[in-house]
């Protein structure tokens, strides 16, 4: 057969293949969509972008601000961020991604404020102060055998 005869069959036939439908069909509860960061609670501490296996996430740190992007283009919905982020800032939606054209065009950036871990202050621990009394009737009760048990014997002196 003639090359140039099935191009002009295949040009005069047209698309075979179905158009996506315009409207998103129902999901089913285990389904993994975009990714989403809640900026409030989020560390900046990386560990998603680290463990992103096809480089989704970037998080790039300047000073006390650092920059969180995700490309859904690029992300394989592995949901291993999601595993590792610590805080569990990151969730996955459950609806399906918008329809798009243009590489890039669902990327998120996010330029967030560094938050550095609050540790709690030790406090300090005041014991209360025990009368002498009962301090003297505890050494004395560790020191005594209970009444009715057995003792070990006691341990030869050595010279």
């Amino acid at each position: 057969m003639n090359i140039f005869r099935l191009i002009f069959d295949n040009l005069r036939r047209g698309p075979v293949s179905f158009r996506l439908p315009h409207k998103h069909q129902c999901t089913s509860n285990d389904y993994r969509g975009l990714i989403l960061n809640d900026a409030e609670r989020c560390v900046g501490c990386g560990s998603c972008a680290y463990v992103c296996p096809t480089c989704a996430i970037e998080v790039i740190r300047s000073g006390d601000t650092y920059q969180w992007t995700y490309d859904p283009g690029k992300c394989t919905f592995c949901g291993r961020c999601i595993d590792r982020c610590k805080p569990n800032t990151l969730t996955m939606e459950s609806k399906l991604p918008p329809l798009y054209s243009i590489q890039g065009e669902l990327k998120k950036v996010l330029t967030m404020q560094r938050k550095r871990p609050v540790r709690p202050a030790a406090t300090p621990v005041v014991a209360a102060a025990k009368p002498v009394a009962e301090v003297a009737v505890a050494k004395e009760a560790v020191a005594a055998p209970a009444p009715g048990s057995v003792s070990a014997p006691a341990a030869p002196a050595k010279n």
